[in-house]
């Protein structure tokens, strides 16, 4: 396969230029990769998805050794004078796994599982190839036997038979199936690839980045805790709220990494335990806390409380939250502030504890435009691909009803006995 890209290169080379050509190796390199992780993808969705199974079914767990995998063979498609069959679909779900999970092709339970999920879809996948390949023959496209035989020793390697018995597939039936596949990808390229690649141009990226632009905007995010004093009784909610001050400021932790490498214990400790410096901020409002819970009780109605971290963006953050908090540098506390409570329209007086700040920016479009040009591509792809395969369909006169063959709804090829 790869001396076929080398040949269409070359030739794009001397109509294009170097630079074209080199632009065109990258990308169709890139492609081919995303296409084997996207594979690699399906089937680990596939194993993964279906553990919860494996695990609640203990025959399951035992199969690699007490049981068997079963087919039930029957002629599931007819098209181009040729039947497809579960043993024709499962050969091919073979050589998926042997070329992407070598290490899965003896485990009868991975089989059985990808089998029962992928089966229908490899089916509509095969049919739609052998379409592919009839207007192959149509174009008089050809693939040559050095050219297999290449591709046939990378993929299963210099003991080509002894992977094919593995397999249960013979060295012709295992050459055919090549030669389908080397004639697809061919017709790929010709009828999906070359055609994306042209409908992709600088304009349509810069759109994207727009559109990137507006869906990620720039974000401020804070970190933070606030510990807040309730009461009907206003000087006494404000009193207490400054003997919370005082202890916290009392108890500061160090303000840097800077500072804790100088000093690595507060004069005041929390715990005799090594913190880091977040540990030992969240300490500290509870140190207020600790000292101050006395005071609240039933008579004077006063509550004390300090909030879990609060991780919040510009969309989500409180207004009168987010004006204090633009007030603080990271580590340090504000004074109490009066604030009215959306709950309940009381006041409460707050003392905010900032931990973090930072800004999402918005990507420079220079380094994320590769990305994006290879996503309008991959898109443009799937466009191309679907109407390739519903001009196909329709060209060649193919109609479902007809050569799929009628199977009960429950039908399942596979079992495990």
């Amino acid at each position: 396969m790869e001396s076929f890209f080398r040949r269409q290169l070359l030739e794009f080379r001397d109509r294009r230029g170097a630079k074209s050509a080199d632009l065109l190796y990258r990308w169709l390199k890139q492609v081919v990769t995303r296409m084997k992780k996207n594979r690699a993808l399906v089937l680990a969705f596939t194993l993964l998805s279906s553990a919860p199974q494996w695990a609640d079914t203990p025959s399951l767990l035992t199969a690699e050794n007490h049981e068997s995998l079963i087919v039930y063979n029957r002629i599931l498609a007819k098209i181009n004078d040729k039947t497809l069959s579960v043993i024709d679909v499962m050969k091919k779900m073979d050589l998926f796994l042997q070329r992407n999970y070598p290490e899965l092709v003896d485990s009868k339970v991975a089989r059985f599982q990808f089998y029962s999920s992928q089966w229908r879809d490899t089916l509509a996948q095969m049919i739609d190839q052998e379409l592919m390949i009839a207007d192959a023959e149509r174009l008089e496209l050809k693939v040559s036997d050095a050219e297999v035989r290449e591709e046939m020793l990378e993929r299963f390697g210099p003991t080509i038979m002894a992977t094919l018995d593995k397999l249960g597939l013979s060295y012709e039936e295992a050459r055919s199936m090549i030669h389908s596949e080397m004639i697809v990808q061919r017709m790929m390229w010709f009828r999906v690839n070359s055609k994306a690649l042209n409908t992709v141009n600088p304009q349509d990226i810069k759109d994207a980045y727009k559109q990137f632009c507006l869906k990620n905007p720039a974000l401020e995010q804070w970190k933070y805790q606030v510990l807040s004093v309730r009461s009907p009784k206003s000087e006494l909610c404000e009193a207490i709220a400054h003997r919370a001050f005082d202890i916290l400021h009392s108890a500061q932790a160090p303000d840097s990494m800077h500072d804790i490498a100088a000093n690595p214990m507060p004069v005041q400790t929390i715990s005799e335990k090594n913190e880091t410096a977040n540990a030992v901020h969240y300490a500290n409002l509870n140190l207020a806390l600790e000292q101050l819970k006395n005071e609240a009780t039933e008579e004077n109605q006063l509550t004390i409380s300090v909030s879990s971290d609060l991780d919040v963006d510009e969309k989500s953050i409180a207004d009168a939250h987010k004006e204090v908090l633009k007030t603080l540098t990271p580590g340090t506390f504000s004074a109490p502030i009066a604030q009215v409570s959306r709950v309940d329209q009381s006041v409460v007086y707050r003392i905010f504890h900032l931990k973090e700040h930072s800004k999402k920016e918005v990507p420079q479009f220079e380094s994320i435009s590769d990305k994006l040009k290879d996503s309008l591509l991959e898109q443009a792809v799937g466009r191309e691909n679907s109407l390739y395969i519903t001009k196909l369909r329709e060209r060649l006169g193919y109609d479902e009803k007809h050569m799929l063959e009628s199977l009960p709804d429950d039908f399942q090829p596979f079992a495990l006995k």
